[in-house]
């Protein structure tokens, strides 16, 4: 277990596999990030996502919103 410190300006933080990230890019998650205001959505979207990109890996996505 490790405990980090986030800083105030941290909106989200998306947790995933490898078989969303070997066929997403960051910029690709930044974007949909700053479209959608529900993680639960985003986690949804980004999953499809990947499945679009036909992604040969599970895929497993967690996306965590912060609100200060």
């Amino acid at each position: 277990m490790q405990e980090t410190q986030v800083s105030s300006d941290l909106e989200y933080l998306v947790l995933a596999t490898d078989g969303l990230w070997d066929v997403v890019q960051n910029e690709d998650v930044i974007s949909l990030m700053r479209a959608t205001d529900e993680p639960e959505v985003a986690a949804v979207k980004l999953t499809e996502m990947a499945h679009s990109r036909h992604s040969s890996d599970n895929i497993t996505c967690i996306v965590v919103g912060f609100h200060h």
